[in-house]
């Protein structure tokens, strides 16, 4: 007993050594328009986080503006100050601010610097992540797709001068926004972010010269103060650059934050990603808040340990923005949900959780007596009832990005300048008994001989054979191949593409001379020619509601638990994807995207083609049934 009592006690001072202690918990500044603020390493060994000569506990909550509406952006932000939070961390998007034609759109919910300045309004701090690499269960990283226009890419690496050039161009647009926003100028930044995981990335070029890079552009433009995001193991943190501070994802124990001090001294160390839920692919179950981290920030409160809960509000990868994960050979494939809820204490749409109110108490409790949190308000959504949208036209009638050559081989949607879509590949086979196709397609193909449809493959079940019906005479093979958002965690991101991956082969003969069309469905796909809608017997079909509603819209998820896969754009902005598989069942419309009076829904369904199809109505709420249980890896991810 007496020894046990010794070896606790020896923690306790491990653990005391450590971390800030209450005291940080009583800095209680926030920022003010126009006045500098010294943020620094401090205190014993510089291990604490400073604020004006104080010892400061950063208590972060991460939101993605650019998943929320703006209109809502406020809301969040005022819900986590009311949480007992003081700091807004966030991730910037690189391929959602440039464009394809090589502009750069700063509007709308890619207005980030608009988000850090109502940070400032609502006395919170800013930890500013700009990437280039991100993450986030977010398509490609942030990284843009030009940069895997070719077979072989390496990425985040000083050795490949494109993927530098085209870097350089975006921080620089970017510490344009940040610059003026740090706090030593006035502004709520605390600290920037140098680069994300590098050491969980494990390709053959990872190099110290790319992180060293990083901090030297962005110590150039006079920021500072920086840190880095990484695992909590050894071989995580090899990249961690001397006097840059150490965010672990997560640190869930003392013994993994004095583990990073002895391997990165002098610094502080923090969780810059405690997991409140986890992400969720579709096939998976629904969508879970994690217990475990209740106690985690109970800890944290207790010993003044900084954290930022990630994500503390999700919201929604809109579009085409959500991404996948694979193993390192891009085996195990799984594309994300549109939904980004997370099991975040605030849910996709704004609602405050059972989970949001616990933390608040926690954090609460361990504050100075005379500091009195915000009310927090719950959002309002509305429900839409039932319509029933009508068939526009079949799939094979939609307009399509034709290409005027025809190609040996099939190429990759993205060495024709597309990201994701959906990719129409034909070539003719002649006649012959039945034999075994062999295609490998990203991500999911339905797979027809003239127009008689004979199956599916699926990446995430590796299905890339399929037996062919026996041809009398030469008939044309279509595979129509609808794609998922783009590897974001692992070396695999180098190497996915979209499309046809290689040769494809029938029996043991190579298929050659493919005609490719494409639908990017950046855009709704317009009708190309009408015929009657039996003249063929191809999957799919695009249908169209026109719903009035009465008074301010609101809030509203469109229920599409009925409906087979496929995409849907309310008056011209797409949602997202749908997949009957679930566990999403229902897609997030912010009232920003309705208007009063007439409202046009629009759905493309590359599997269903009815007269009747299925009515659809809006929900105040998203399906949270749990029919499957599905392990969170708390970042654990080897």
């Amino acid at each position: 007993m007496k020894l046990l009592t010794c070896v606790i006690a020896a923690a306790a001072m491990a653990t005391a050594v450590a971390f800030a202690g209450p005291e940080a918990m009583k800095n209680l500044q926030t920022p003010q328009a126009g006045k500098s603020a010294v943020f620094s390493f401090g205190g014993e060994g510089g291990r604490e986080f400073m604020l004006d000569g104080k010892p400061f506990q950063i208590r972060s909550g991460e939101i993605h503006p650019q998943r929320v509406p703006r209109t809502h952006w406020r809301h969040r932000i005022r819900a986590a100050k009311a949480m007992g939070l003081n700091t807004i961390a966030f991730y910037v998007f690189w391929n959602a601010l440039e464009q394809e034609d090589g502009s750069w759109d700063f509007s709308g919910r890619n207005d980030i610097g608009a988000f850090i300045d109502m940070c400032a309004e609502e006395g919170m701090w800013v930890l500013f992540r700009p990437g280039p690499f991100v993450c986030g269960e977010w398509d490609l990283g942030g990284l843009p797709t030009y940069l895997i226009q070719d077979d072989v890419t390496p990425l985040r690496y000083t050795g490949n001068a494109q993927f530098m050039e085209a870097q350089t161009r975006y921080l620089e647009k970017i510490s344009e926004v940040a610059v003026p926003r740090l706090c030593k100028n006035g502004g709520p930044i605390l600290m920037v972010q140098l680069e994300n995981e590098y050491g969980s990335y494990k390709t053959n070029h990872d190099e110290m010269a790319y992180i060293e890079w990083l901090k030297d552009f962005w110590t150039r433009k006079g920021a500072g103060p920086f840190y880095l995001s990484e695992g909590s193991q050894n071989h995580h943190l090899r990249f961690v650059p001397k006097g840059v501070a150490v965010g672990l994802d997560p640190a869930d124990n003392a013994h993994q934050m004095r583990n990073a001090l002895r391997i990165a001294p002098g610094v502080p160390v923090f969780s810059s990603e405690t997991y409140p839920g986890w992400l969720r692919h579709w096939g998976e179950g629904n969508w879970t808040p994690s217990r475990d981290t209740l106690n985690s920030v109970r800890w944290y409160m207790k010993d003044g340990v900084s954290f930022n809960l990630f994500v503390y509000h999700g919201g929604t990868s809109f579009g085409l923005t959500a991404g996948s994960n694979s193993n390192d050979k891009g085996g195990n494939f799984q594309p994300d949900l549109t939904s980004y809820d997370y099991g975040s204490p605030v849910g996709e749409n704004g609602n405050l959780t059972k989970e949001y109110f616990e933390y608040r108490d926690i954090i609460q409790a361990a504050l100075p007596k005379d500091v009195v949190l915000p009310e927090p308000v719950q959002p309002v959504a509305m429900e839409i009832p039932a319509f029933r949208p009508t068939r526009v036209a079949d799939f094979h009638q939609l307009v399509t990005i034709e290409e005027p050559q025809t190609f040996i081989t099939p190429p990759t949607l993205e060495s024709l300048g597309q990201n994701q879509g959906i990719g129409i590949y034909t070539a003719t086979i002649p006649a012959g008994p039945a034999a075994e196709l062999t295609c490998h397609a990203h991500d999911y193909a339905l797979v027809y001989v003239g127009d008689k449809y004979i199956g599916s493959l699926d990446r995430r079940k590796a299905e890339n054979k399929i037996q062919l019906p026996a041809r009398d005479k030469a008939a044309v093979l279509k595979v129509v191949v609808d794609t998922f958002g783009h590897v974001n965690f692992g070396s695999y991101l180098e190497k996915d593409r979209k499309g046809i991956m290689g040769k494809v082969l029938l029996g043991d003969n190579e298929v050659q001379n493919w005609h490719v069309q494409r639908m990017s469905l950046t855009a709704l796909p317009a009708v190309a020619r009408k015929t009657g809608h039996n003249r063929n017997r191809e999957c799919g079909a695009l249908y169209r509601a026109e719903v009035k509603l009465e008074g301010v819209p609101q809030d509203t998820f469109l229920d599409m638990a009925a409906w087979k896969k496929g995409y849907v754009w309310v008056n011209g902005h797409l949602l997202g994807r749908y997949w009957h598989i679930g566990p999403q069942e229902r897609l997030y419309c912010p009232g920003e995207f309705l208007k009063q009076g007439n409202n046009t829904i629009e759905i493309l369904d590359t599997y269903m083609v009815t007269d009747t199809p299925p009515a659809i109505s809006g929900k105040t709420e998203r399906n949270m049934e749990v029919k499957k249980q599905t392990k969170s890896l708390n970042n654990q991810w080897d």
